[in-house]
């Protein structure tokens, strides 16, 4: 079993997970709280640029690997060097003790 190794894991990212809160007119908004910060590798691995209504927008994919972080799931984002990466795929490798994380970024 390959554990990682600590040279690997070089970036401070943040796990942030929605949550539902209420703003002054008592209106339910979505915001966005911590649930853990972890090292991790970050790769950049593609990008594009799409139409969304009407505007154009660059989509980056990246490569996330993180040790295993219970209760991650693809409802959660996470924040590598003040960007949002909103998580697509979840792949647990080396027997849960790794997790490969497929991110999409957009500006």
């Amino acid at each position: 079993m390959r554990q990682p190794n600590p040279g690997e894991l070089v970036y401070r990212v943040v796990v942030e997970q929605p949550v539902s809160t209420q703003n002054e007119a008592g209106e339910s908004v979505l915001a966005w709280s911590t649930y853990a910060t972890v090292w991790a590798n970050v790769q950049a691995l593609s990008s594009r640029e799409t139409y969304q209504y009407g505007q154009q927008v660059g989509v980056m994919t990246h490569k996330v690997m993180i040790r295993f972080l219970t209760g991650l799931t693809s409802a959660m984002r996470i924040v590598y060097d003040s960007r949002n990466l909103e998580i697509g795929q979840i792949s647990e490798l080396e027997r849960r003790t790794l997790q490969e994380i497929i991110c999409a970024e957009k500006r």
